[in-house]
């Protein structure tokens, strides 16, 4: 129950805000053709919200690419994430930035769960959960994993500088 809640708790979340509003307006005795027109407005915001927030697509497509990323000799950072999880949205800020600072000496993999790329990885590295970020060191072995992207030590670790 907690790995679908979690990879779709956007959805959900969602749906059950417009219900609440649509809950509260009629006991606050609102009239249906007020209160229904109200609740779409505030499922319109939030999928908006969502449009803008929700993370990128994947950055490879083939399990081939990403193995080929995971062995030429550099560190890599995989996220694996799903366009649906609240997770994984609040956390697209801090990933933009680590990328950001790391993209020069770290390859980045981002993986969504729900491509066949993504049933393949996840089944081949067994996680449950997303966000999920796993780092590989230079020969592509696996050195860290969190639900949390990795702070400096982590990489240092990954890139071997530590």
């Amino acid at each position: 129950m907690s790995a679908i809640f979690n990879q779709f708790s956007y959805v959900f979340i969602s749906f059950g805000v417009m219900i609440g509003i649509l809950v509260i307006l009629r006991v606050l005795r609102w009239q249906w053709r007020r209160a229904i027109p109200l609740t779409i407005v505030a499922g319109l915001v939030m999928f908006g919200a969502w449009l803008m927030l929700r993370p990128s697509v994947s950055d490879a497509s083939e399990l081939q690419t990403a193995e080929a990323l995971l062995n030429n000799g550099k560190p890599t950072l995989v996220e694996f994430f799903s366009q649906y999880c609240l997770g994984c949205v609040s956390v697209k800020p801090a990933v933009e930035a680590l990328v950001t600072d790391i993209q020069d000496e770290f390859n980045v993999l981002r993986v969504d769960i729900h491509t066949d790329l993504g049933r393949a990885l996840r089944e081949r590295y067994t996680f449950s959960y997303s966000p999920e970020f796993l780092l590989f060191d230079r020969e592509g072995q696996e050195v860290w994993r969190a639900h949390v992207p990795p702070a400096a030590d982590q990489l240092a670790l990954a890139s071997g500088n530590s």
